[in-house]
């Protein structure tokens, strides 16, 4: 079987690592940054087309994103280029290559507002990332055998970088904390994979939600992964009335769905511990 991942960045190559032990992979990227990942435009429906000529994948996984809701409100054109029309093209060529595809989407397609979100909850954010993620899964959902992951912000050790990365972030810098209070359930990268992997196996189509068992203030949060790498003085809260955008408050994902097929995902307690054979 041979799987291609689309956007090789922190999670896209968590995936290389996992599944290329197990799988044919090739892996694609807009700016490829090393010899085993090839060059693609995925906002160029002929470029994507002739990637599946050449390679004819029989999985496509494709993590290509902006996500950073911030830069997705300030720059609009480019979040629907490339969160929304990369995956309209990406799915055309499944449907016409007879390839399953894999869709990357994100817990901000829900506004927030009650938390605990399961899979048949509809999509209600209005803003510009949400909504492209919201239009893309709409197109993946119309393939047959698709599968969308809803992932809550994923942490871990980006073994590339040698640090640890949080959602789009790092402790390279300071950290400003403008919205202190609202609540997330993390998830380990390393899980993600795994899980993917497990979904593969299975041959199973739809909406599945990642995320992590604890249900954690983001502040809280990111203090205690800061405590790894001695930089809880990089976290700053500040004031958010000159925010341009207000996140969601609460949208954590349900992960019963998950669970009920034997699945599970780690517990922060112990991700902290797994992280800290990589820092120490």
């Amino acid at each position: 079987m041979k799987i291609a991942i689309l956007g090789v960045g922190f999670l896209g190559s968590k995936l290389f690592d996992f599944l290329s032990v197990r799988y044919d992979i090739v892996c694609a990227d807009l700016m490829p940054k090393y010899d085993h990942i090839k060059e693609l435009d995925a906002t160029n429906p002929q470029q994507v087309e002739n990637f599946f000529i050449k390679e004819r994948p029989n999985i496509v996984i494709d993590t290509i994103a902006l996500s950073s809701y911030f830069e997705c409100e300030k720059n609009p054109n480019l979040c629907r280029d490339l969160n929304f029309k990369t995956a309209k093209n990406i799915s055309e060529s499944c449907r016409k290559y007879g390839s399953k595809m894999i869709f990357i989407s994100s817990s901000y397609v829900f506004d927030g507002e009650k938390g605990e979100y399961d899979e048949t909850d509809a999509p209600n954010s209005l803003n510009a990332y949400a909504k492209s993620k919201i239009d893309a899964e709409r197109v993946v959902l119309n393939l047959n055998n698709s599968i969308v992951i809803r992932l809550e912000p994923i942490y871990g050790f980006h073994n590339e970088k040698s640090q640890l990365v949080f959602g789009t972030n790092t402790f390279e810098n300071d950290i400003q904390v403008a919205f202190p209070d609202i609540i997330r359930r993390p998830i380990f990268v390393d899980d993600v994979p795994r899980i993917i992997s497990i979904l593969i196996k299975k041959n199973l189509s739809g909406i599945y939600n990642l995320a992590g068992p604890n249900k954690l203030k983001w502040y809280d949060f990111l203090l205690e992964l800061s405590k790894l790498v001695d930089a809880s003085e990089k976290i700053r809260i500040v004031d958010n009335s000159n925010w341009i955008l207000f996140p969601p408050v609460d949208t954590s994902l349900k992960i019963k769905k998950i669970n009920l097929l034997g699945i599970h995902t780690t517990l922060f307690i112990e991700a902290l511990e797994e992280l800290k054979k990589f820092i120490n």
